[in-house]
C-alpha cells in the first residue's frame, strides 16, 4: 500500500477534518506518514518539498505552485474569519506604521492580506509562533501583532484592541469569502488527486455525524483551549468550503490572480 506523507496543523479546524482519516475510522485506501505542525513549519516543508499532502497558507502558494495543486477539500475558507489587527497601545491603524508588528509568518495568507491593505505598517515586522503573538503584544514585546486562529475569540482576555478586522476588510471590498488555508498536493501525487479528495470529505462527514469523538480527538492537541472556544473555532474554519472549495475559486483568484488549472 503507498504510503503519503502528510502534515497538517494541530489547530482544532485540521484534527477536526483530518482525525477520522488519521484514526481509519473511515476506509483509507493508501497509507498516511502524519506530522502535526505549525502552519508557518508546513509553509516551510512546502517550500521544501517534505510533505506529499500539507496543510498551508493560501499565501505561500505562489512559490510552491510549481510543485504543488490546491485540492478541492480541507482548506479554510469563509466569511467572519479573516485574521484580526490587534493592540494593547493603539487603537487605529495609523497608529502602528512604522512600529513592529508580530505576524505568524511571511508566507501566511494572514500577512499577505495585511500587506493588500496596510502596506505602509508592514515594514517592521517580527516573525513569530501564533500562539506567541498575544503574549507578546500583552508584555510589550511588540507594539501590535496580526492574530489568526482562536485568537479571535480570545484576545479580550489579554486585555487587548481590535485595530481591525482584516476579513471584515476583505469581505467589505469584494463580497467574497477569504480564503486562509488549503490543503497542497504534490505533482507526483495527482493522479490520486481524486481519492484524496474523497478520503477527506468522508472524513470530515464522519466527524460530523460523529462530533462527540472527534472533538475528543481535537482537544488531545489543543489542551489548553477551553472547549467553547474549540467548538467555536470548528464551526468557524469548517464549513461548506471545507468540503468543496470550487464555489469560492474567484475569492481564491483575487487573492492569488491564478486560473483553475491550480485546483484538482
Amino acid at each position: 500500500m503507498e504510503k503519503i506523507k502528510l502534515a497538517i496543523s494541530p489547530c482544532p479546524n485540521d484534527t477536526f477534518i483530518f482525525g477520522a482519516l488519521i484514526r481509519k475510522d473511515i476506509n483509507v485506501p493508501f497509507e498516511f506518514d502524519v506530522v502535526m505542525e505549525d502552519i508557518q513549519l508546513c509553509n516551510n516543508m512546502a517550500l521544501s518539498e517534505e510533505q506529499d499532502v500539507v496543510k498551508v497558507s493560501f499565501g505561500v502558494f505562489p512559490l510552491i505552485k510549481n510543485n504543488y495543486k490546491i485540492l478541492k477539500c480541507g482548506g479554510a475558507l469563509g466569511f467572519g474569519c479573516g485574521p484580526l489587527v490587534l493592540s494593547k497601545k493603539y487603537d487605529k491603524i495609523e497608529g502602528i506604521t512604522g512600529k513592529k508588528v508580530a505576524i505568524p509568518g511571511e508566507n501566511t495568507t494572514a500577512f499577505a492580506v495585511f500587506k493588500k491593505f496596510y502596506p505602509e505598517c508592514a515594514d517592521n515586522i517580527e516573525i513569530m509562533r501564533f500562539d506567541k503573538i498575544m503574549p507578546a503584544i500583552k508584555d510589550g514585546r511588540v507594539d501590535a501583532g496580526l492574530v489568526i486562529h482562536e485568537g479571535r475569540f480570545t484576545y479580550e482576555n489579554y486585555g487587548l484592541t481590535k485595530i481591525t478586522d482584516l476579513g471584515v476588510e476583505w469581505e467589505s471590498k469584494y463580497n467574497l469569502p477569504i480564503p486562509l488555508g488549503f490543503i497542497a498536493i504534490h505533482k507526483k501525487y495527482l493522479h490520486m488527486a481524486d481519492i484524496i479528495n474523497d478520503t477527506i470529505k468522508n472524513s470530515i462527514n464522519f466527524a460530523y455525524a460523529n462530533k462527540e469523538k472527534a472533538l475528543q480527538y481535537c482537544k488531545k492537541y489543543a489542551q489548553d483551549m477551553d472547549n467553547a472556544v474549540m467548538s467555536s473555532h470548528i464551526d468557524l474554519y469548517v464549513n461548506k468550503y471545507s468540503l468543496d472549495l470550487t464555489p469560492a475559486v474567484d475569492a481564491i483568484s483575487t487573492l492569488l490572480n491564478v486560473d483553475s488549472s491550480v485546483f484538482v
